[in-house]
């Protein structure tokens, strides 16, 4: 918002109760569709993230775990399938509001056979996400929903199977499984079961370096490491799960999926080893296949960038609005530009030797050779353009790669000085 003026606007609107935030969702979700049917082929990234707002009154905003001022965004990030992985949008978002604090570790808090009953229950958000997802991309030729461990249920797992959903799912419970061709053998612990598998191929996989999280109990579930090249080796069967006790019809008795096992036999010193386990549907009857259904779970990284984009990018966190409704309506908005930042920074730092034109228009680029800080070469690549982007949001070349901040200003100053050159174009035509 460039004056007074269109800051009050902002406000207006976003304070506006006429404003129905769903109705702004369901317009990114819709473009979000179009990109995923022209793609052919995609992958569902799901994940829940916090939004906190330290100025904000609970009673209003919801109830964080801490007891702070938030709710917890899910969302369901359309990516293309193919080897770029680029962002398409987002294809659904529930904003999971508790409206008083947690009850971890009170007494008399409710049994899982209790909570499993609920229809309301909030591990309900990764069935919905699925449920929605899926028929909003039926276009698509191919769908394959992921997920990290937090979406482990065998709830949420065996609704996907039933509907015939494609899925990667990492596992966080060690349940009791049994081979599915002889399940009168005894019952062995998962994590017990994949120590017996034999390799079926190993690779060499780049890891991005991770850094120590202030959320609870994050520490212990993802440690912190340093960016390293990793030496993978890759293992897959197929299981027979149980129901758990708590659980009833209609789900079933039992469930056969597939899984994969990720070690990391030699780990750098003082380095936690790479131990993944995923349950998938995709088939993992051949190193190619077991490699892809890796890569896809490796895609879910995107997901964790799209979050950093919305929060520091878009510095989602830091606006002040007090109402629940309003900060939903700003959430809304942001969306969009977060997975255009993302795109942006994504593709010039992955494919830094493509073309310019892989991330902005042949005019923006125009615009940037006239108006810019930094010389573009007749056929700059995408790397050149990042780079020429962030220097219209001031950016030193000492200080490195340019921040998730530096990206919006470059990109909203870049926008301004293009709706400018359009006018004077047109003025200039009317003449």
């Amino acid at each position: 918002m460039q004056t007074e003026t269109d800051l009050e606007g902002l406000y207006r609107f976003a304070n506006n109760e006429a404003v129905d935030p769903q109705q702004l969702l369901d317009a990114f979700a819709a473009v979000t569709a179009e990109r995923a049917k022209e793609a052919g082929s995609v992958i569902v990234l799901h994940d829940t993230t916090t939004c906190a707002f330290d100025h904000a009154d609970p009673k209003e905003i919801g109830y964080l775990s801490t007891g702070k001022a938030g709710f917890f965004a899910h969302c369901s990030l359309v990516i293309d399938g193919g080897a770029w992985r680029r962002p398409l949008g987002l294809i659904n978002l529930e904003a999971i509001v508790r409206k008083q604090r947690s009850k971890r570790g009170r007494k008399n808090k409710a049994s899982g056979s209790e909570t499993a009953q609920w229809k309301d229950r909030e591990s309900m958000r990764w069935e919905r996400g699925v449920a929605v997802s899926a028929k909003a991309l039926a276009a698509c030729k191919e769908v394959c929903h992921v997920a990290d461990r937090e979406g482990d249920s065998y709830a949420f797992l065996a609704s996907m199977a039933a509907n015939g959903s494609s899925f990667v799912v990492r596992v966080n419970h060690d349940r009791k499984v049994a081979d599915p061709e002889d399940l009168t053998q005894q019952w062995l612990p998962l994590k017990e079961r994949v120590r017996s598998l034999k390799g079926a191929l190993e690779r060499e996989v780049a890891l991005s370096e991770r850094k120590r999280s202030s959320a609870p109990r994050e520490g212990k579930a993802h440690p912190v490491r340093r960016a390293r090249i990793a030496n993978l080796r890759f293992a897959a069967t197929s299981v027979t799960l149980k129901r758990p006790r708590y659980l009833r019809e209609p789900l079933p008795v039992m469930l056969t999926l597939n899984i994969v096992h990720v070690t990391e036999p030699s780990p750098p010193s003082g380095e936690t080893p790479v131990d993944w386990i995923l349950f998938t549907t995709l088939p993992v009857d051949s190193e190619i296949q077991v490699a892809a259904a890796v890569d896809i779970y490796r895609a879910r990284w995107t997901i964790e960038e799209f979050n950093k984009a919305l929060k520091t990018g878009c510095a989602y966190e830091s606006r002040e609005f007090e109402s629940l409704h309003a900060l939903l309506v700003i959430l809304a908005m942001s969306l969009p530009i977060a997975c255009e930042l993302l795109w942006l920074r994504s593709r010039a730092r992955t494919h830094p030797d493509a073309p310019a034109t892989d991330v902005l228009t042949l005019r923006q680029i125009d615009v940037l050779r006239r108006m810019g800080s930094r010389p573009l070469s007749r056929n700059p690549t995408a790397r050149d353009a990042l780079w020429a982007v962030a220097g219209l949001g001031g950016h030193q070349k000492r200080n490195g790669e340019p921040g998730w901040l530096i990206l919006y200003r470059g990109l909203q100053t870049l926008l301004t000085y293009e709706a400018g050159f359009e006018a004077g174009m047109a003025a200039a035509g009317s003449r």
